[in-house]
């Protein structure tokens, strides 16, 4: 399939890492790259345009040469960063990805635009919905913001409340996020080298 000219990447790397004891998770090498490269390799092939939020190591991540894009205010969640994109982007959709996803699927915008012209779809997997990786049409950026300014920033609520269309994706691994330096660790034991 060619790369659909209404889609930009959306790689999610404004996270405070917490779990990953304060670490940019962007900048965490995995066989020594980091997961934001790893994320791009994995949209490249999938989309024309990728944009990054991120609110910390700005200058690292403009060094890679996408467009970056903050919250206002720092650690909204994921929901600040997908509003900041979709404030910025030129095409009618973004494709939503974490950043510690390193197995995003290399099929996922041929497989979620299928479904348009559904504003939100997302993928979901054998055991729940998975909010980070889905198509988000560029008008669901107001509503976020209504949903933030109301003190709310439990992503699930707000996409669930937008009644999304689901794709079921039975692969679970294509979701797996890497948030723990253990997690880290097991899952590189585990991948070829």
């Amino acid at each position: 399939m060619s790369k659909p000219k209404d889609v930009t990447g959306v790689i999610l790397a404004g996270g405070e890492g917490r779990r990953m004891g304060g670490e940019d998770k962007g900048w965490v090498p995995l066989q020594g790259l980091p997961l934001i490269q790893r994320a791009i390799e994995r949209l490249q092939p999938q989309v024309e345009h990728i944009v990054i939020s991120a609110n910390r190591n700005l200058a690292a991540y403009e060094a890679l040469g996408y467009p970056i894009y903050h919250d206002n205010t720092p650690y909204l969640g994921p929901l600040g960063g997908i509003a900041a994109c979709l404030k910025h982007i030129e095409t009618e959709y973004a494709l939503v990805v974490p950043t510690d996803a390193p197995l995003i699927p290399l099929n996922l915008v041929e497989t979620l635009c299928r479904h348009r012209p559904a504003k939100l779809i997302l993928c979901e997997d054998q055991r729940r919905l998975q909010p980070l990786f889905g198509l988000y049409h560029r008008s669901l950026a107001t509503s976020i913001d209504d949903f933030l300014q109301a003190g709310d920033r439990k992503l699930t609520l707000w996409c669930e409340r937008q009644h999304p269309t689901r794709v079921t994706i039975g692969d679970n691994e294509a979701f797996t996020n890497l948030n723990t330096p253990s997690e880290l660790s097991e899952f590189e034991k585990n991948l070829p080298t």
